[in-house]
Parts: C-alpha cells; structure tokens; sequence
C-alpha cells in the first residue's frame, strides 16, 4: 500500500490559514470582533517569545476572535472559508501535481494539519482528499493539544492502527513545509520539504530529505 500525506498550510496552500481564517470568520459571525484583532497580534508576539505553547496561542485565537460559536457554525464558515481561498488561486501547483501523481498511482491520500478540522475538512473535501487528521476543537478546549510535531507523529501512527495499517506493508510519502514535521519526515519513506528558499532547501538534503518549491507549476 501507498500512502500520500500531505501538510496543509503552505504546502497545499499558498499561505497560512489560521489567522486568515480567524478575521473571517469574525467577520462572518460577529464583526465587532475584528477589533480586537490588535489583541491577536500582541498574543502572538508574546507566543514568539515562548510565554506559552502553541495549543495555548490557538485556544486564545479562538476565544478572541469566535467566542462561542456552535461547531456547527464554524464549519459552515470554513466551508466559505476554504472555497474562497481555493478560488482566489490559494493552492500550491506543485502540490497539486504531487496529489495527481499520488492519486494514479493508487495512494491513500491523508491530510496531516495542525490546523483545525473544522475548516481543513473543507480543504479535504475540495481536493478530494479523503482522509483527514487535524487539531480538534470542541467549542471550548484543543482535546489532545495540537496537531503539531511530534504530536503529528503520533496522530498519524494511532490513525494507521486504527485503519489496520502495517507500517511495514506500506510506503509513505509525507510532504511538509515545515521543519517541526521532522519526526514525520524522518520515518517517511519519502519525504518532500516544501520550499523556495535554497538555504532551506540545503538543510532538508542535509536531513535526507528532498526539497520542491511547490508554488512552481513543475517539481519535476
């Protein structure tokens, strides 16, 4: 078996997801919390300088920016969400030819992705990607913290036994801007590292791994 797992946030997209999807959803469900927008910026400097984790920084986004909104709610704005972005040109054309070329060849493809679920299963459903694992949120709280490093790892191996997948019957491809995903990235049997930048790119082979810069329509 093949399995093809992807990150999402530039890798599929061409840029981050979770404050963009914070300002619209705010704006989609209770405007006058856009301004508190300058609060959010303050929380992620104060995030950089290691007050506190990332599960932390998200849990207060969150809050801030949503409130109390029903699941429900949430992922009917990630639905609009995700369409607008894909739209507007969002998505990574390497990446996409990544999946074409996974999808012929007969791989499960998975999206792997700290961010939350709600809103990525809309990237999913778009790609036609059917299986996801991502951050949960339950209205309150992140249960199980995020999705993130060597949390992902973890994820992905509870979903493959949960799946009864042998990892040693299968292959896995794991492609991942980011250096965080290295527990992922060093079990994959192919590991992509998304990047533009050569300096990047240099350390990646230096780990084993291949380099793409996927906003290029050609990663060949």
């Amino acid at each position: 078996m093949r399995i093809a797992i992807y990150d999402l946030d530039r890798t599929l997209t061409r840029a981050p997801t979770f404050t963009p999807f914070l300002h619209f959803a705010a704006a989609r469900l209770a405007p006058w919390r856009l301004a508190f927008s300058p609060v959010w910026i303050v929380l992620m400097l104060l995030y950089k300088a290691k007050l506190y984790s990332r599960t932390t920084l998200k849990r207060m986004g969150m809050k801030l920016m949503t409130g109390s909104a029903p699941l429900a709610e949430l992922e009917r704005v990630g639905e609009e969400f995700a369409s607008r972005r894909i739209a507007a040109g969002g998505l990574m054309p390497g990446a996409l030819q990544l999946l074409a070329e996974d999808r012929a060849a007969g791989a499960r493809l998975v999206i792997a992705t700290a961010a939350f679920g709600f809103y990525a299963r809309a990237f999913a459903q778009a790609l036609d990607i059917p299986d996801l694992i991502a951050t949960r949120w339950d209205g309150r709280d992140i249960p199980g913290g995020n999705c993130y490093g060597a949390e992902k790892l973890a994820r992905v191996q509870a979903w493959m036994e949960a799946q009864g997948i042998d990892p040693d019957d299968c292959t896995i491809r794991f492609v991942s801007d980011s250096f965080a995903d290295a527990p992922l990235l060093d079990v994959a049997d192919e590991a992509i590292f998304a990047t533009g930048s050569d300096s990047e790119a240099a350390r990646a082979h230096s780990r084993g791994w291949q380099a793409a810069d996927l906003s290029r329509g050609d990663v060949g």
